[in-house]
């Protein structure tokens, strides 16, 4: 009796640690993919502040010419024309697109081309909680990445706890086998987590 009461604990244990592993997994991907999107954005806001920027400049060298010229600017003639504006925007679509196609290159000292290695990049900077310039540039936007949402812990039922702890010892030995560094608590018990269904 005692030993068939010990095979189903170990197979109740079994099917517990295999869904925890699978809410292990699906919290990855979830913050990788939300990642992957974070770092797209930031990318796509890099070319649309060029774009603007070009826009300016040549809106600014043309108010300068007009005034050069000794053309009195008013409500008509002061902005930028919308043809300009829609004039610029197809060179940038398509360097835009050529990024992504080209492998990395340099063009006049410029870095060119690998966008996608520079998303990915990007992703795991932000999925590691790194505290850093977008794209390691000095330039762009300084941001502290480990205070995103997805590095918090998940809520998970009290049923689960012991399974997690096991996972823990055994995740925390693997690491530490290699010489690296525990991985973060990445779930927190209460009774009325409810989990998501996959």
């Amino acid at each position: 009796m005692g030993a068939l009461w010990s095979l189903e604990e170990r197979l109740r244990s079994g099917v517990v640690d295999g869904k925890l592993a699978d809410i292990k997994q699906a919290k990855k991907v979830r913050e990788m993919e939300l990642a992957m999107r974070i770092a797209t954005t930031r990318e796509r806001l890099c070319w649309i502040g060029m774009y603007y920027s070009f826009v300016g400049i040549v809106s600014l060298a043309r108010s300068m010419s007009m005034r050069w010229r000794g053309i009195q600017l008013h409500w008509d003639n002061a902005f930028l024309p919308l043809n300009i504006a829609f004039f610029c925007m197809p060179p940038f679509l398509f360097t835009y697109q050529l990024d992504l196609a080209m492998h990395p290159t340099s063009v006049l000292g410029i870095h060119f081309g690998g966008k996608a290695n520079r998303i990915s990049e990007e992703a795991i900077r932000i999925r590691d909680g790194a505290s850093h310039h977008w794209f390691s540039c000095k330039y762009l936007p300084w941001v502290d990445d480990g205070s995103l949402f997805i590095h918090k812990p998940i809520c998970l039922p009290l049923t689960l706890e012991a399974a997690y702890h096991r996972e823990r010892a055994l995740s925390n030995k693997a690491q530490s086998a290699k010489g690296l560094q525990p991985e973060a608590d990445w779930a927190y018990f209460s009774q009325r987590c409810q989990l998501e269904q996959h």
